[in-house]
């Protein structure tokens, strides 16, 4: 996969977005990270008001 220099660091030039995985159950999620990883994606935008946290416990869980 491509890869971006960010500062010191290379990351994929692609990244999933985790604003909206609030509705999905753990299982459903960890099917979607588990693709990613196979497509070489490895990179996760995260942030705080996203699903007023919601999206993150459910990304911790999976």
């Amino acid at each position: 996969m491509k890869q971006v220099t960010i500062g010191s660091r290379s990351v994929p030039a692609i990244i999933q977005g985790c604003m909206r995985i609030g509705h999905l159950d753990t299982k459903s999620l960890q099917n979607l990270i588990e693709k990613q990883l196979e497509s070489g994606v490895n990179f996760w935008d995260h942030a705080d008001i996203y699903g007023g946290g919601t999206c993150e416990t459910i990304f911790g869980e999976a």
